[in-house]
């Protein structure tokens, strides 16, 4: 059939991807491809295979000498601290080898690609308490300046190939303006150019230094910039911090794949025989079920998947795409209405749409899928099988390919009691339990900026959670020493 048509990207993006600029914005001075194959092939024949080794051999920027007592506190949260060195290795292995690929490409400082740790360890669903999101920490102002798209249906702070580009056009902007002192650069990114600014001119006018160790900048801004060199010292050199720096192998973990227009993500991760949790994961930038009819027209999927995934949608017929709409609700609309116009189900349409009744507004909207595909996906939330004679839980479960334990939890079964003929049993649609199994697209990770007089307990009771947990999340093991300016991570 080969009725639809789609390149895949073969560059690998984590080292070297081709972009549209109506994908994702360009840095202007150097294309995204400018250096692109020399590169990767200059990256196989000489780095090696660990990515931190990589790191080490382009680390430039160091904590002066007389800044080494200053910033002790942040090297005694790393020293002997395994658990912690852990959790960054772990975070950083799917995004980390893009951010380092494109700073190189760029000829940007290394330490450049290393932000997010500090930012939200490489997190694209961090937010903090402030608004700003994804593994760069975007406010939504500073997004739009940089053109990072955001609507209903995606969010380019989010999306971690858009947001990468737009960080290091930002920070290549601020270094410019801050006499390319790369130090203001990234404290001007964390704070703000306005305030690095106001304190630069305070510094002058008392003939004090105008260097970043110099300035009255706030607090966590204060600890942003030290807490990335210490993190480049661990790196350079994890002896010296008594701990073992898990390995990271120096290889792209995602490719970027076009696609030919909106695409359902449970479909697509159908057609690339992945879990629909996989395709979620990499693909953060998309709010809803489907990628955005107005693009960017791409999914990243994980190395190795990229040929089955093309063949299979190119055998598919325009038709057997599920699309998304939304619509717009009408005065005398109903969900009835609706869902026969559409030729899906009334509970489907409600579940889609989070809503607990039949209840619209006119004026508002939801979002309704078309497309022949959705035959397939269009049975009710749930349907009744009434148990015959000689029926099990066992034949059962093999005749609507669910498991046992499903039948059990969702029936609230007692296995010791056999069934009874004519007994009801649930069985749930195989969209609705995809669906229920999802990560949430909702807020997952909040970064929390302590302040002057914050205890634990006073965090926990604010956001509703354990003193204990917060303590986990961040391996605090003395509650009195958290301090101002240090982020702490909260899952909510």
């Amino acid at each position: 059939m080969l009725r639809i048509k789609l390149t895949l990207l073969t560059l690998i993006i984590g080292a070297c991807a081709t972009v549209s600029n109506s994908d994702v914005i360009l840095l202007d001075s150097k294309p995204i491809n400018a250096k692109s194959g020399n590169i990767l092939e200059n990256q196989l024949k000489e780095t090696p295979i660990d990515i931190w080794e990589r790191i080490r051999r382009e680390l430039t920027i160091k904590i002066p000498d007389d800044q080494i007592a200053a910033t002790s506190i942040y090297r005694e949260r790393l020293y002997k601290n395994q658990s912690a060195v852990n959790r960054i290795s772990k975070s950083g292995q799917r995004y980390l080898f893009h951010t380092l690929s494109r700073a190189q490409e760029l000829d940007l400082p290394v330490e450049l690609a290393l932000l997010p740790f500090v930012e939200s360890e490489f997190d694209p669903y961090a937010k903090s308490v402030d608004g700003a999101t994804g593994i760069w920490q975007f406010m939504p102002a500073t997004g739009k300046e940089w053109g990072l798209k955001s609507n209903w249906w995606y969010d380019g702070k989010k999306d971690v190939l858009a947001s990468t580009e737009a960080a290091l056009k930002f920070l290549s902007y601020l270094h410019q303006k801050f006499d390319e002192d790369w130090l203001l650069a990234m404290a001007a990114y964390n704070t703000g150019p306005t305030r690095v600014n106001r304190a630069i001119k305070k510094n002058k006018t008392q003939d004090k230094g105008i260097r970043f160790w110099d300035l009255d900048l706030p607090k966590e801004t204060t600890a942003y910039v030290p807490k990335l060199l210490v993190l480049c010292e661990l790196i350079n050199n994890p002896k010296s911090f008594e701990v073992n720096l898990p390995s990271i192998a120096n290889r792209p973990y995602f490719q970027r794949v076009k696609i030919p227009g909106q695409l359902d993500l449970m479909q697509a991760a159908d057609l690339a025989g992945l879990k629909p949790e996989t395709i979620y994961e990499l693909n953060p930038g998309f709010n809803q079920w489907a990628t955005d009819p107005s693009g960017p027209h791409y999914l990243l999927l994980p190395i190795g998947v990229s040929d089955r995934f093309i063949t299979q949608l190119e055998s598919l017929d325009e038709n057997d795409l599920v699309r998304w709409d939304r619509y717009k609700i009408r005065r005398g609309d109903s969900l009835s209405r609706i869902a026969s116009r559409y030729k899906i189900e009334v509970a489907v349409l409600k579940e889609i749409n989070g809503m607990d009744d039949d209840l619209i507004i006119a004026g508002k909207e939801i979002m309704v899928p078309r497309g022949s595909a959705w035959a397939d996906k269009q049975s009710p939330r749930e349907q009744l099988y009434i148990v015959l004679k000689g029926d099990t839980l066992w034949n059962i479960s093999r005749k609507f390919k669910v498991s046992i334990e499903d039948l059990v939890l969702w029936n609230e079964l007692n296995l010791e009691k056999p069934l009874q003929i004519n007994q009801e049993i649930k069985i749930f649609s195989r969209y609705e339990r995809i669906r229920q199994d999802l990560p949430s697209r909702e807020l997952r990770t909040m970064l929390y900026p302590v302040k002057s007089g914050d205890t634990i307990s006073r965090i926990a009771s604010k956001f509703e959670i354990s003193p204990q947990k917060i303590q986990e999340w961040n391996e605090i093991e003395d509650v009195s020493k958290i301090f101002p300016g240090q982020v702490l991570k909260l899952f909510l």
